[in-house]
């Protein structure tokens, strides 16, 4: 069976609180080792469904391996992640608009931050069905009509709640807009403390952290992008002051300096495949 890298963007309805569907199945043969993914921060939470094989995943200075619901809401990430699935892997994930497990959901999204939490038990009933559906079946167009008619649904049903000036922020910071939070709580006419309460409620970190990850999500991006650039000037696009202002981030994000994680990031499954996170 041929690798899955399928990535769609919504229906024009849902763009406001789904970002991208994302579908990868990879199988590896008995006798190969399934490689370890080292999942970095980047600005994003997401529905993410494992059809086949479970995912194990550990967090960098955390012993203890634990095994993905077959339907799990992941919180923002701001550390690294060991992520490592099985012989049969597929995920089918949703990521979210920033905010939108806020809406969807009302759990403060600073309680899933660097976490996951099982969605069987957060929706409602109904939402087990939708599961099932999509483990049987194949067809990964299929999976997306299935989840854009549940979350419309869902959607529809729920109140907003989300204050417009956080997603506004988000999207500036997640763009690399270099608001300080003055000037953000400036543009959304908000005292500065009440947009940093709101910001951590509805996208699970201060909007200052929020803008570093996104940073360092770039820098990644880019160096996949251009393997053969300097680390200084991808450390320039990306909108850092100079390498060692880049250094600093990987070193709190990842534990590692920027060539040792990127020799990691050559390791990831994907790669065994010729896909590579750009």
């Amino acid at each position: 069976m041929a690798p899955v890298f399928l990535f769609r963007p919504p229906s024009p309805a849902l763009r406001d609180i789904i970002a991208c569907h994302q579908i990868i199945r990879l199988r590896f043969a008995p006798d190969q080792a399934v490689p370890i993914k080292a999942y970095w921060p980047r600005p994003a939470m997401a529905l993410a469904f494992y059809p086949r094989d479970a995912e194990r995943v550990r967090l960098i200075g955390d012993k203890a391996v634990n095994h993905k619901p077959r339907a799990a809401l992941i919180g923002q990430p701001t550390m690294m992640a060991h992520r490592q699935g099985g012989r049969d892997f597929s995920v089918y994930q949703i990521e979210l608009c920033p905010g939108a497990l806020y809406h969807l959901t009302g759990i403060p999204a600073h309680r899933l931050t660097d976490g996951y939490v099982d969605a069987e038990a957060v929706f409602p009933p109904g939402f087990r069905a939708l599961v099932d559906r999509i483990e049987d079946a194949e067809d990964p167009e299929v999976m997306i009509a299935l989840a854009e008619g549940w979350l419309a649904a869902q959607r529809a049903a729920r109140p907003p709640s989300l204050s417009p000036a956080t997603a506004w922020a988000a999207r500036a910071l997640g763009q690399g807009a270099g608001f300080s939070l003055d000037a953000l709580s400036h543009h959304a006419n908000m005292d500065p403390r009440q947009l940093r309460r709101l910001f951590a409620q509805h996208m699970g970190i201060s909007p200052k952290l929020y803008a570093r990850v996104a940073r360092f999500d770039r820098a990644i991006r880019l160096h996949n992008r251009q393997p053969g650039e300097d680390w200084l000037s991808i450390a320039i696009a990306a909108g850092y002051y100079d390498h060692q202002h880049m250094a600093r981030d990987f070193r709190d994000f990842t534990g590692m300096a920027p060539t040792h994680f990127a020799a990691l990031e050559l390791a990831a499954p994907e790669r065994m495949f010729g896909h590579r996170e750009s």
